[in-house]
C-alpha cells in the first residue's frame, strides 16, 4: 500500500503535467494564429511589437507570446531584439531569390525520392492539387491557388519520408507564400503553372525518379524565369524591400529602396 507522501507527490505531479499541457496548448494556438497572420501579411512585414503589445493584440500572456515568437524566429518569420521586442521579418528581393535557389537545390531531389516512396493515396491527393488554377483578377481564387501550391509541394516533400528534407521544403514555401500574399502576382500564369504541376505529378506517379527530378528542375527553373520578369522593376540584388500597400489597393506590391540606416 502506498504512503500518503507518495500519493501527495503523484497528485502534485499530475497537476504540474496538467498545467504544462494547458500551457503547450496556449502556445500552439497562439503560434498558429501568429504564423497565419504573418504568412498572409495581415501583420505587415517589418512591423514592430512589444511583448505586451502582442499579448494585447492576441489576448495572450507573456509566456505564450515569448514561446510562440521563438518558434517563429526559428522559421525566419519573426525577429527578436533582446530588451526591445519583436518585429515581423521583412521581405526583400535577395530573400526571394535565395529561396528560389534553395528550391532548385532541394525540390528535384525530393521529387526523385517521392517517385520511389509515394503511396497510391498520396498520388491521388497530388493529382487533385495539381489541377488547381486561378482566375486573373479574382483575388479569392488566387489565394486558394497559393494554398494549393503550398500543399502540393509540401506533399511531394512528405512523400520522400525524409522528415528533415520535408521541413526544409515546407519552410521555403511558407516564406515564399508571404511574397505572393502581399501582392507579388503570378500574373496570367495560372494555366501554365497547373500544366507544369500535372506533368510533375505524372512523372512521380509513374515512379520514374529521373523524370521526376528533371520535371521538378524544369518547373523551378521556369518559375525563376517568371519571377525575374515580375521583379525586373526592382532595384539591384539585395537593395530592395517589399512594402505593404494601403487597404483596398489591389495593385501589385511596391518595391523600393530601404531608408538610409535601416
Amino acid at each position: 500500500m502506498r504512503s500518503l507522501a507518495e500519493l501527495s507527490i503523484d497528485i502534485a505531479q499530475s497537476r504540474c503535467n496538467t498545467r504544462n499541457r494547458a500551457m503547450e496548448t496556449l502556445v500552439e494556438t497562439l503560434y498558429q494564429r501568429l504564423r497565419l497572420d504573418i504568412v498572409e501579411c495581415s501583420l505587415n512585414p517589418g512591423k514592430a511589437f512589444s511583448e505586451a503589445g502582442l499579448g494585447r493584440l492576441y489576448d495572450a500572456g507573456r509566456t505564450p507570446v515569448r514561446e510562440a515568437c521563438r518558434r517563429l524566429e526559428h522559421e525566419g518569420l519573426m525577429r527578436i531584439t533582446p530588451f526591445r521586442g519583436y518585429a515581423i521579418a521583412p521581405l526583400s528581393v535577395s530573400e526571394f531569390q535565395d529561396l528560389e535557389e534553395m528550391q532548385l537545390i532541394f525540390e528535384p531531389a525530393a521529387a526523385a525520392l517521392a517517385a520511389e516512396r509515394i503511396s497510391p493515396q498520396e498520388i491521388e491527393e497530388l493529382r487533385a492539387l495539381a489541377r488547381a488554377e486561378y482566375r486573373v483578377d479574382d483575388k479569392a481564387s488566387y489565394r486558394e491557388f497559393i494554398r494549393a501550391n503550398y500543399q502540393l509541394h509540401c506533399l511531394i516533400a512528405q512523400a520522400t519520408r525524409n522528415i528533415r528534407l520535408s521541413d526544409i521544403i515546407a519552410n521555403i514555401h511558407i516564406r515564399l507564400m508571404r511574397f505572393f500574399y502581399l501582392g507579388l502576382s503570378f500574373e496570367a500564369h495560372g494555366h501554365t503553372l497547373s500544366n507544369e504541376h500535372i506533368v510533375l505529378v505524372n512523372a512521380i506517379a509513374a515512379r520514374d525518379p529521373r523524370a521526376a527530378r528533371r520535371k521538378a528542375a524544369d518547373h523551378v527553373t521556369r518559375a525563376i524565369a517568371r519571377s525575374a520578369t515580375m521583379l525586373k522593376g526592382a532595384i539591384r540584388f539585395g537593395e530592395a524591400v517589399f512594402e505593404s500597400v494601403p487597404a483596398g489597393n489591389t495593385s501589385p506590391v511596391r518595391v523600393s529602396k530601404p531608408r538610409r540606416g535601416k
